[in-house]
């Protein structure tokens, strides 16, 4: 029975606006959230643990002048700790780390009146881009179970898609907000690096990469929860929705920039974008940076690496032992022992190719504003796509006993590439720091959802903001839900 049946015709903008003026209480909304939990996460294994007493407790002493007051919310198992919970990283590690005290955003995002009630699930570290982790299982697509949600915020994305929580936490070291907000049809903004809050927390892989938000089903949710946990917000991203939308000059990126091909669906996708652009007044640009794309990703995978085998190095500061073999997966074993033998060289290497990679986008957004691709190269990923292969697996054995460093890093390549097959637009943003957007524009005739990523200037995070609710209000999703829901009616924006 639902505690409150009309929780699908509003975001949390709208449902915190009715605590706001008492027209449903914050122990209704959660008691509606526990409720659609326990309907669908049976199939999609999106919640990994719940806190439901201490949630309700917050409910009942909510301050509803709060902007997000009383309304349901989930943080993801990696990065910032939500006390009293366990922060695994989805490794078997960390299975018994349980924080005291809140992470800096966690806190915001309560401050703000959100109540968190459980935490999401990852793949191990969040290092690949689907959620199929060995210590929580497998988290599956709400508009098709047989395929991912992607990774590595897959479960925030699996409950935001599925109407457990109009919004979630999820963070972002190299697509981690944008690939799973295109899997399961939600906006997904990665901030300019350094706009939100970060804890000097060991489980997570890429801190110069990372950076923390939400998935959402609406732009303004997005906006309010920027508002909310952003370094001197204070409002400004919500007041951004409100200008006027200026005509802006969009280049449109066609290769694949760190993959290999994109599939027809995604470039058609992509076309009916590009005329939508045009039909709104925006000014289409058939031009793309110039970047060496595999040097790119070869920095990328060098800080990959180097920041698994610093973690693993870590923990035992953490679980007061050191990491050994049995306590990861065996992607995550090698990664970090691939990590032990780059040298200062490769380092200083890699650091020169994302300074000349940053520069390199960084002049290209001095003449356009917006650097428009899909988010993602393919629709979503089966589940088991991108398991590590029994040759792969032996490969990986051999080569962490032998610990050749030429052979490690031909390994890493061989099995990263299957990665970037698939997401192969968003992790350049992650080295330059720029802001970029996935929003749900278009959709297969299957009724897939397919991502459209837009990037813009450091700082320019409203600017993305404002793009996205004009696409929004020009092209509606909100009356889409997929296959797997728990809610009783088509969910509305207020």
């Amino acid at each position: 029975m639902s505690a409150f049946p009309d929780y699908d015709l509003y975001d949390a903008v709208g449902l915190a606006g009715l605590v706001q003026n008492k027209e449903v209480s914050a122990r209704e909304l959660l008691d509606e959230a526990l409720t659609r939990c326990d309907r669908v996460n049976g199939e999609l294994n999106c919640v990994i643990f719940r806190c439901e007493a201490e949630a309700q407790r917050e409910a009942l002493a909510v301050d509803i002048s709060k902007p997000l007051a009383g309304v349901p919310f989930l943080v993801k198992d990696l990065g910032p700790a939500l006390a009293g919970a366990p922060l695994t990283a989805g490794s078997k590690l960390f299975s018994k780390f349980i924080p005291v005290a809140d992470g800096e955003i966690v806190r915001r995002f309560k401050a703000a009146g959100l109540i968190p009630f459980g935490k999401t699930n990852v793949p191990e570290f969040g290092l690949v881009p689907v959620t199929e982790p060995a210590l929580h299982g497998i988290c599956r697509n709400p508009w098709d179970t047989r395929l991912t949600p992607g990774g590595s915020s897959g479960g925030a994305a699996s409950a935001v898609a599925s109407g457990i929580v109009p919004l979630a936490h999820a963070s972002d070291g190299g697509g981690s907000i944008r690939i799973p907000a295109s899997c399961c049809g939600l906006i997904g903004l990665k901030p300019t690096r350094g706009l939100t809050p970060r804890d000097p927390v060991e489980t997570t892989i890429t801190d110069d990469f990372s950076i923390d938000n939400v998935v959402s089903r609406t732009v303004r949710d997005s906006a309010a929860a920027l508002d909310a946990v952003s370094n001197g917000g204070h409002g400004r991203f919500l007041n951004e929705l409100e200008r006027p939308q200026q005509s802006l000059r969009i280049a449109v990126v066609r290769s694949a920039m760190l993959g290999s091909s994109v599939a027809p669906e995604v470039k058609l996708a992509l076309d009916k974008t590009v005329n939508l652009l045009q039909d709104l007044g925006h000014r289409i640009h058939e031009v793309e940076p110039r970047i060496d794309y595999d040097e790119a990703a070869t920095a990328f995978l060098t800080y990959w690496a180097a920041g698994a085998h610093q973690t693993l190095e870590g923990a035992e500061g953490i679980v007061g032992r050191k990491a050994a073999r049995h306590d990861v997966e065996l992607a995550t074993w090698t990664l970090g022992v691939v990590g032990s033998v780059i040298s200062h060289e490769d380092l200083a290497k890699a650091r020169t190719a994302i300074w000349r990679t940053t520069k390199a986008f960084t002049d290209f957004l001095n003449i356009y504003d917006i650097v428009l691709s899909p988010a993602l190269a393919s629709l979503p990923l089966p589940i088991g796509k991108n398991k590590t292969t029994a040759t792969e697996a032996a490969a990986m054995r051999l080569s962490g006993a032998l610990k050749y460093p030429w052979l490690l890093k031909g390994l890493l390549k061989l099995i990263a590439a299957r990665s970037f097959a698939f997401a192969a637009f968003t992790a350049p943003f992650n080295m330059t720091g720029q802001p970029a957007i996935s929003v749900p524009l278009q959709w297969t005739e299957g009724g897939l959802p397919v991502g459209m990523q837009f990037a813009a200037r450091a700082g320019s995070d409203g600017v993305l903001l404002r793009l996205a609710r004009q696409l929004e209000i020009a092209q509606p999703w909100a009356g889409r839900h997929p296959k797997v829901w728990s809610g009783n009616s088509l969910f509305q924006a207020a």
